[in-house]
C-alpha cells in the first residue's frame, strides 16, 4: 500500500496534483492547504487516471484523492485530522494536519498531540491490537517531546521497539516512527525549513522533518518491506532545487510511505 500526504500551500495547479497522482500512483493522496474545489471542477480529469475525491466532512484541514477501486470507510473525523478505514485489509489511516509552531508554544504542542493520541487509543483501539496508520503534518520534528515522551505521542524510532512501557504504575502501548530513516540524508534532513531560533524552540536546527508517519505496534510486526521518502522531483514538476537547496511548489515536500504486508 502507497500513502503520500503533501501540504500543498494553496497549490492551485491542478497539473502538480495530476502529475504526483500519474507517476507516483499512491493508494491516497492526503493533501492539506488545498481547496477541494479544484477536485472537484477537475473530476472529469481525476476519473481519467482513475482517482477521485473522497469526501470527509467534519475535517477541513485534509483533504483525500483516492484510487476509485479502493473501498473505504469513513472513521473519526476532527478540525485537525481525518481518519479512514480500508476495508480490503482493515486498516485504519489517520492524516493529521496539526496546528503550527508559528502560534504554539512546544508545551502546547505536546498536550494537543497527547489528546489526539488518546482519542485514537479510546475511538480506534490500542497500539498493540489495531492495524493503524498516522501520516501528515505533525508541526513537530520526530525526536522532539510531543512525539517521543511518554505523555506525548510515544512513537518510538527502532522497529525492534517494546509493545508497551510502565512508568510509575502507568502504562502506555507505543508507536513506531518510520520517518527517523530520513535522516540518512544530511544536505536537506527535512520536509520543511525554517530558521531556529523561534517562538517555540532556542535551537539552532533549520530543517525539519515536520511531515512524518507513525505506525500501531500491530501493524509494525506485520510489515515485511517498507520505503519511505520525500519526493524531490517528477518527470514535469521539480519540488526541490538541489542547487539551491530550497522548495518550489510549496514550503514543504511531498511524503511518501509505502508498505508490505
Amino acid at each position: 500500500m502507497k500513502l503520500i500526504y503533501w501540504n500543498s500551500k494553496k497549490q492551485s495547479d491542478f497539473k502538480t496534483i495530476e502529475c504526483i497522482l500519474g507517476e507516483e500512483n499512491p493508494d491516497i493522496l492526503f493533501l492539506s492547504e488545498s481547496n477541494k474545489n479544484l477536485f472537484e471542477d477537475n473530476k472529469f480529469y481525476l476519473e481519467l487516471i482513475d482517482y477521485e475525491h473522497f469526501e470527509n466532512p467534519g475535517c477541513q484541514r485534509v483533504i483525500i484523492l483516492k484510487k476509485k477501486n479502493l473501498k473505504l470507510s469513513l472513521a473519526i473525523q476532527s478540525p485537525f485530522y481525518t481518519s479512514v478505514k480500508c476495508l480490503d485489509n482493515n486498516i485504519f489511516i489517520i492524516s493529521v494536519h496539526l496546528p503550527s509552531q508559528m502560534f504554539q508554544h512546544m508545551d502546547g504542542l505536546k498536550s494537543h498531540i497527547r489528546l489526539f493520541r488518546q482519542d485514537i487509543d479510546s475511538l480506534i483501539g490500542d497500539s498493540s491490537k489495531v492495524d493503524i496508520i498516522v501520516i501528515g503534518d505533525f508541526n513537530v520534528n520526530p525526536f522532539e517531546k510531543p512525539m517521543i515522551d511518554f505523555d506525548g505521542f510515544a512513537a518510538s524510532n527502532s522497529v525492534n521497539l517494546r509493545k508497551k512501557i510502565t512508568h510509575l504504575q502507568n502504562t502506555k502501548e507505543l508507536y513506531y516512527n518510520p520517518t527517523w530513516k530520513l535522516y540518512r540524508e544530511n544536505s536537506f534532513p527535512g520536509t520543511k525549513y525554517f530558521r531556529r531560533p523561534s517562538a517555540s524552540a532556542y535551537d539552532v536546527l533549520e530543517h525539519h522533518f515536520l511531515d512524518q508517519v507513525v505506525v500501531s505496534y500491530s501493524l509494525s510486526q506485520k510489515i515485511i518491506e517498507e520505503k519511505i521518502k520525500v519526493l524531490e522531483e517528477t518527470t514535469t514538476k521539480v519540488f526541490f532545487d538541489k542547487m539551491t537547496s530550497s522548495i518550489l511548489e510549496s514550503d514543504h515536500l511531498p511524503l511518501i510511505y509505502e508498505f508490505k504486508t
